[in-house]
């Protein structure tokens, strides 16, 4: 096995007095942003594989579900999907056929049905610590999951989650999974990622199967260690010998292997911590997102990347629509917002003030029992408001793509390659190289789906105070525009 390095590189200066700033606004707050003290934002997002207009997001404060290609957006509590925010838990989610909606919980694997209205456990799965799950692209009712044990084991469905059974032998003794996948090409290509330990020591690695998980070999994952630890990004939709890894620390990398895990080279690098990545449905070209330097694009087979964009992406799904990515609200002007241009620009598709409620459904149901009586608290943390057409102007864009529309959600093809979820499991762009937007200054996009609210939608009582700070934070990440991170050399 081969094993990468990279060159020392001096730490580039971060936009220290920013981040104090904001750290301080947000700690001026009457009351905290959400119940686990994390500032409501979107880190996964999955598509329906037979409705594109169909999605779910998962927030810091459940999930959303549209279906209607973002034009307009429902809550669903943590409490009707079988877990609650106070431990920070941030359930791995996957779209899966038949309409499903998988969510690994640390206690079994619970399945949405009915629009999300009805979350059942499987019992195959009940009262096991589901670490990582995933649906295969192009086969959805191929599904995999992970749960943690002595002996940690992979189990599949060829269903969709209805039914579930083990799969092959467990992983190999002293492997502790994070993150799994199954190649789009090959049905018994199965990846996970997690820490290895070996002599003595931890590290980073990669677990491979050929049959299904029969069988696995493991290799080391460069760089990686217990505050290092990998995470499967992507697995190419075309090569299951082509997988890229990211490693959850700042400085951010990002690896790849072409030869099915067994050696990786460094593809790229950056200040921040690299929370967002995705592939293009036909497999040609890659998108980074970091939290520090903005959207870079490149094509799969140089991966030469080029910046894109200034936005803070946390995470990405690429369907045959465009490019979606989950953002900062506060810096970017959206919370999910649609790119047509590869991540150069993006129109916002949902805001939080513009969340129309809880998901309407029968009362007999988790979501219609448990979910209505907490949205007064919901509404109060996102700053809802009225953003029918006719309850004021939509807001003036500018930096945003005018031709992307909640509608063009709507187009055919399921998700593709996601980040930002999964595992422990992102604007308005400036182009390439160029800065960020700032908002409040003039480049704040316009809202998507008739939605009335702008970028300054957020409730009373604390948008201000984050809106100067996510301002004194833009500015320090426009200064910073011109350091792009570089790809080291393997």
């Amino acid at each position: 096995m081969l094993s990468s390095s990279w060159p020392a590189r001096r730490p580039r200066s971060r936009p220290a007095r920013a981040a104090l700033l904001l750290a301080a606004a947000l700690a001026s707050l009457p009351s905290p942003a959400a119940a686990n003290g994390v500032f409501p934002s979107a880190d996964q997002l999955v598509f329906d594989p037979a409705d594109p207009a169909r999605a779910v997001a998962r927030m810091t404060y459940g999930l959303l579900t549209t279906q209607d290609g973002g034009a307009s957006w429902r809550w669903i509590c943590e409490g009707a999907v079988g877990y609650d925010d106070t431990g920070g838990q941030a359930p791995p989610i996957a779209a899966a056929a038949g309409g499903r909606v998988l969510a690994a919980l640390g206690d079994g694997l619970v399945v949405g049905a009915e629009g999300g209205c009805a979350w059942t456990g499987a019992e195959e799965l009940a009262g096991k610590a589901v670490v990582d799950l995933s649906v295969r692209q192009g086969d959805p009712s191929h599904a995999v999951a992970v749960t943690a044990g002595d002996r940690h084991v992979l189990w599949a469905s060829r269903d969709g989650g209805a039914s579930w059974a083990r799969a092959g032998t467990p992983l190999p003794a002293g492997f502790q999974a994070r993150t799994v996948d199954v190649a789009p090409s090959d049905p018994q290509r199965v990846y996970v990622s997690g820490l290895e330990s070996a002599a003595g020591s931890v590290k980073g690695a990669l677990a491979r199967s050929l049959d299904g998980g029969e069988t696995w070999e493991t290799a080391t994952v460069p760089g990686s260690t217990t505050s290092r630890e990998p995470y499967i990004a992507g697995v190419d939709p075309l090569d299951a010998d082509v997988l890229y890894v990211r490693i959850a620390s700042a400085p951010g990398r990002l690896f790849v292997s072409t030869d099915g895990g067994a050696s990786f080279e460094s593809a790229f690098e950056t200040q921040g911590f690299v929370r967002a990545f995705a592939i293009s449905p036909d497999g040609a070209t890659v998108a980074v997102g970091s939290d520090i330097d903005g959207v870079f694009r490149a094509p799969s087979s140089t991966l030469a990347f080029e910046r894109v964009s200034g936005i803070a992406p946390r995470c990405f799904a690429w369907t045959e629509a465009g490019l979606y990515a989950c953002a900062s609200e506060f810096l970017d002007g959206f919370t999910i917002g649609l790119s047509l241009d590869g991540g150069a620009t993006f129109e916002p598709l949902l805001q939080q003030a513009c969340i129309g409620g809880p998901l309407e459904c029968a009362a007999s149901t988790a979501v219609g029992a448990l979910c209505p009586s907490d949205w007064p608290r919901i509404a109060l943390m996102t700053g809802h408001k009225d953003c029918t057409p006719d309850a004021g102007s939509p807001a003036t864009g500018s930096g945003a793509s005018a031709s992307a529309s909640a509608g063009g959600a709507g187009g055919a093809g399921g998700a593709t390659a996601v980040s930002g979820g999964g595992g422990a499991s992102a604007g308005s762009g400036a182009g390439a190289g160029g800065a960020p937007g700032v908002p409040g200054g003039g480049d704040t996009p316009s809202a998507a789906g008739g939605c009335g609210c702008g970028a300054s939608g957020a409730g009373a009582g604390w948008a201000g105070v984050v809106a100067v700070a996510g301002l004194a934070a833009a500015i320090a990440r426009r200064r910073a525009a011109g350091r792009a991170p570089s790809r080291p050399s393997a």
